[in-house]
């Protein structure tokens, strides 16, 4: 009896110092470290199944990384394997590894946060990965909003071409959707420099479903963005680090100041979190910065600007010359500190334009400003890149676990969506669609549908603000379908380079013949194309009965839904321009 008690002493010593927890009978294991780097990857529960092979290399688990385990199995050798979740270049492989190469990972059962857990509505698909992070980090405080949004309806929303782009190599992740492929060639389309390609129905909604990211590193970006005394201006530093922020800023001749002081006080008096605002600009400018923070010379449309700076790419609209429209945008005399004429106007300016635009108004997570379920317009986001949020989850954990802030307080807000899907995974096959049947997935035989734009009284509305007539040709093109269209203004047919405006008239022919419309552009209310400060003079007069809309003005200007001209659509205009709200197409 003696020995066999030394025997369990020395084996629970040894568990110990290997860290391995002994299991209660209300743990459970969540996750797995594999305890070496030679270790390979199974496709299945015994050595007797292949290696998994990506390109002709065999793969190889990674040390210190925790893996979500699936399932375990006992095989007929009485060896126990563990299945897991294997994400490996932006690829779900679900794949085994033997149960002594691993360090497993439990959390125990906590009562008063298994109700608290309840109370704020998290199921079990939730439920199971919290209660890991809370063995980890007591102090985490998660909040559930609950959108009441369909998980589909969202993810229509985020499938809206150009809305939602990727980059890298793996095509599988690309959508093969009209205007995003072209059947023809077999080319992917950029559509916003010469990188970044439309993602999948599949992709976007394995990044829009929160649970694909409660682990300790990921869920950092539903952390909340306002200023918090937690964050220091070192912590800023340790985002900084590696960048060409990383040391001072040179704000005049004779003045320079550290990037990590402008960077803190910008959230200080943004109520924004600095660390945020650092990981973002470190996200949109890259390591080695670009013309958005070099002050270079360049030149559009006929005016040459120089010295102006845009950290954040406000306005960088998607397009081979987007970092030109976010500098003149910066270049303008306005709010939010403009013009951008220095460093660190841009970064504190560009912060109380976010504050403003985001963070107040409750898109203040980094998932919230990529995903926008909480004002329900999805066009009101911040970025198009669908992994922003991911990736900058991961600089924001640095940071905190730099600080030595990783045990402090740290509020998570979480979003539950309506009718979610069992689970979501990243696709690993590329569905090509066929080019054998005279393009009929590119056209349905209604022009008007598949543009995605709507006719009501002769009015056809949906256009992109600052769209060419060559962009719509373009896109028609591209469908397969001998359709035609003619637009013109009172001089006759536009040039393929002049942008669509209100009032022009457009004529569809196809085998039924004829027909003709008058071009809306929401907002675009005295028909040059843009919204600006002339379409809100004349909203204003128009109220104050100074001035008479016609039938086209009149419809230009029921923006964003109302039924019909009143002081409502006048504040989304003043919105607009002040760079705080938009105006939707339809």
């Amino acid at each position: 009896m003696k020995k066999l008690f030394l025997l369990f002493i020395s084996l629970i010593l040894v568990l110990s110092q290997l860290n391995i927890v002994v299991a209660s009978d209300q743990q459970q294991p969540v996750f797995l470290e594999v305890t070496q780097d030679d270790v390979r990857v199974r496709t299945g529960p015994s050595t007797s199944y292949p290696i998994l092979q990506i390109n002709g290399e065999n793969q190889y688990y990674f040390e210190k990384t925790n893996y979500e385990i699936i399932t375990s199995q006992t095989n007929e050798k009485d060896e126990l394997w563990y299945q897991v979740k294997n994400i490996i270049n932006d690829i779900e492989y679900q794949t085994w590894v033997r149960s002594d190469f691993v360090l497993l990972h439990y959390y125990e059962y906590d009562e008063e946060f298994e109700n608290y857990l309840t109370e704020q509505g998290f199921d079990d698909s939730y439920k199971e990965y919290l209660r890991y992070l809370h063995n980890i980090h007591p102090n985490w405080v998660f909040v559930a909003y609950h959108t009441n949004i369909e998980f589909e309806d969202i993810l229509d929303g985020q499938c809206v071409l150009g809305r939602s782009l990727i980059d890298g190599s793996n095509l599988a992740l690309r959508s093969t959707e009209p205007g995003a492929y072209d059947p023809v060639t077999g080319q992917f389309l950029p559509l916003d420099g010469y990188n970044w390609f439309q993602a999948n129905r599949e992709t976007i909604a394995y990044y829009l479903d929160p649970r694909n990211f409660i682990r300790e590193e990921e869920i950092f970006q539903f952390v909340k963005l306002s200023f918090t005394e937690i964050e220091t201006a070192e912590m800023v530093q340790s985002v900084l680090n590696g960048t060409f922020m990383e040391n001072d800023a040179i704000l005049s001749e004779n003045e320079s100041k550290p990037y990590k002081q402008i960077f803190y006080e910008a959230g200080q008096n943004a109520n924004v979190s600095p660390l945020y605002l650092a990981t973002l600009a470190r996200q949109e400018q890259g390591v080695n910065g670009s013309a958005a923070t070099d002050g270079r010379e360049f030149e559009y449309e006929g005016k040459t600007y120089k010295g102006i700076y845009n950290f954040f790419n406000i306005h960088a609209y998607s397009g081979a010359d987007n970092w030109k429209y976010g500098l003149v945008y910066a270049a303008t005399e306005g709010s939010y500190l403009r013009p951008w004429d220095n460093i660190e106007k841009s970064i504190k300016g560009g912060a109380l334009w976010i504050a403003d635009g985001y963070i107040n108004d409750g898109q203040d997570t980094a998932y919230y400003q990529k995903f926008n379920c909480v004002t329900k317009q999805y066009w009101h986001q911040y970025m198009t890149n669908i992994r922003a949020a991911y990736f900058d989850s991961f600089t924001l954990y640095s940071a905190y676990k730099t600080g030595n802030c990783l045990d402090d307080a740290i509020t998570f807000c979480i979003p539950i969506y309506l009718n979610m899907p069992e689970k979501t995974q990243l696709p690993t096959e590329i569905h090509y669609p066929s080019v054998d049947d005279d393009n009929e997935d590119y056209f349905t035989g209604d022009l008007i549908e598949d543009l995605g734009l709507v006719s009501e009284n002769g009015f056809l509305k949906g256009f992109e603000l600052n769209q060419t007539y060559q962009n719509l040709k373009e896109k028609i093109e591209l469908m397969g379908t001998n359709v035609k269209i003619k637009i013109e203004n009172s001089d006759g047919e536009i040039a393929d380079q002049d942008l669509l405006k209100t009032g022009m008239k457009i004529t569809i022919t196809d085998t039924k013949g004829d027909s003709f419309y008058t071009i809306i552009i929401k907002g675009d209310i005295n028909g040059d194309g843009k919204i600006d400060t002339t379409d809100y003079l004349l909203y204003r007069k128009y109220l104050l009965e100074l001035y008479d809309f016609d039938e086209i003005k009149y419809e230009a200007a029921k923006i964003n839904g109302i039924e019909e001209v009143n002081t409502t659509g006048y504040l989304y205009m003043r919105k607009y321009l002040l760079e705080i709200g938009d105006i939707e197409k339809w």
